[in-house]
């Protein structure tokens, strides 16, 4: 019984980002505070970097994650969640990357059920969850899987 309950908790779980769903939708501000809202961004494919700054491994990706910035095309959106660093610190983290960085964003880590960082999220055109990675991607990967979901 109690492996049977373990079991249908990691399927809940699971259920927040499961391939083929539905994205949860959200609305934060960057750091320069202009809104982002994932509903807008409907039609273009979205990748979500769950992060945080306590996060050595995280925290390393970040020049990675500025190249991969600049090689994106103009309808692929990388936005950075980050669960509750304040401005200040992610703004010393980041430095002068160029980087769109969503703060206070603790909601989503719940309603995509992000259980470790750093984890990598793709959505579809259609506003649906394709893929979810754990870990370190490299830049070549995102590119590959992005490719696919044009």
């Amino acid at each position: 019984m109690r492996k049977l309950l373990l079991l249908l908790l990691v399927v809940v779980l699971a259920a927040g980002c499961a391939q083929g769903s539905l994205a949860p939708g959200f609305a934060y501000e960057d750091l320069s505070g202009e809104v982002w809202s994932l509903e807008e961004l409907q039609g273009e494919v979205v990748v979500l970097y769950f992060w945080t700054g306590s996060c050595g491994v995280c925290v390393s990706k970040l020049p990675d994650l500025a190249v991969l910035q600049e090689q994106l095309p103009e309808d692929v959106h990388l936005l950075m969640l980050n669960a509750n660093d304040s401005k200040g610190r992610i703004q010393n983290l980041i430095g002068d990357a160029r980087l769109t960085v969503l703060m206070n964003a603790m909601d989503s880590f719940n309603d995509y059920a992000i259980a470790y960082v750093p984890t990598t999220v793709f959505i579809d055109k259609e506003g649906k969850v394709d893929q979810v990675h754990v870990g370190l991607l490299a830049n070549e990967n995102t590119l590959a899987i992005i490719e696919n979901l044009r």
